[in-house]
Formats: C-alpha cells, structure tokens, sequence
C-alpha cells in the first residue's frame, strides 16, 4: 500500500508529508502486558496512527465493543494516561529554525524557577533538566536567525541565573516521534 501524500504551504513554497499507511491492526503488545493492559495498548496505538479513528473502527480492529472502547478512552484521558490532540507543523507556520539551547545555571539560580520560565515562553517545546555540564536543555522554533537572535538575547544572555549559554540551530531533524511507544523488555 502506498503512503498517502499530503502538501503543507510553507513561506511561498509546498513541502509534500509522507503519511504512514493507516494500521490494518495495533502492532502486537509487549508480553508481559496484562489483558486490560494489553487492550488499552491496542487502543492507544490505533489512536496514535489516527487520532480521531471512529470508536466503531477500533472496536472492530481490536475485537470489543464499541463501549468497551468509549470507556477504556474515557478511563485513559482520565486519568492522563493519553491526550488526543493535534500535531503542529511549525514550519507551516514559517518557524523554520528548529533550536537546541543548553543552559549552565549560576551556584545560586534555582533549576526549577528558570526550567518553568522558559516553559512558558510561546517559542519553546521541549525543557529538560540534565546532569552533566549543561543544567537545562531548550528546544525551540524560530521564524528565522533574528528572531533566534532576539529570544537569545531577551531570554538568555545576561542573565543572572545563566552562567554559559551554548546556542545551536539543529541543521537536519533525522527523527523527531512525538509518539511515545513502550520498548519490549
């Protein structure tokens, strides 16, 4: 089966999106997944290939009821197991500069205090505290180099709290999964 192709406007030129083929069936669990464990997997990946699949579909392809399948996600959102949501494409949106920034806090800056600071900021999508050399990790979409420039400046360097800053543009992405899949162990 051939992916389906779909085409993305993107600052005056069209990048075309190879989209997986859609799953046949959930690939197979792990095995030491519990029955109820291994229903909710099932479920769960149907919903990462399509995230607004009809219940009766994933009822069909799991072999339960349409029910069964309502509440298992009910259950599931409920208690922040999944979130179906949408997938943005920056670059659709002209934030073409994909961003990595590590941070070496001061002795006295407080970890958790410039983590959610930079959280909030609109350009940010990834924030990790590391050991190692750098504390924080930031990862960030930047219409160009100005703006990269400009969230640098404004939010990084001279700063109390941020002793060094290593600023890089991420040249190639060879594999950004927003979709989380548990390894087999």
């Amino acid at each position: 089966m051939k992916p389906k192709k779909s085409t993305v406007a993107t600052a005056g030129r069209a990048r075309v999106l190879a989209d997986a083929p859609p799953l046949a069936a959930p690939p197979a669990p792990p095995e030491h997944l519990s029955e109820d464990l291994e229903l909710n997997w099932k479920i769960i990946s149907l919903l990462q290939e399509d995230g607004r699949m009809a219940f009766s579909t994933i009822a069909d392809k799991v072999g339960v009821s349409e029910g069964t399948v309502r509440n298992r996600v009910k259950q599931l959102r409920d208690d922040n197991v999944m979130a179906v949501a949408a997938t943005v494409i920056p670059e659709a949106f002209g934030y073409a500069w994909n961003s990595t920034t590590f941070l070496q806090l001061s002795g006295e800056a407080d970890v958790d205090a410039v983590a959610h600071r930079f959280a909030e900021l609109a350009e940010v999508y990834y924030v990790v505290h590391l050991s190692g050399r750098w504390q924080l990790g930031i990862a960030s979409y930047h219409r160009d180099r100005e703006h990269f420039r400009e969230f640098l400046t404004e939010h990084c360097y001279g700063r109390a709290e941020i002793a060094a800053v290593e600023a890089n543009v991420n040249l190639k992405v060879y594999k950004m999964k927003l979709r989380w899949q548990a390894v087999p162990f």
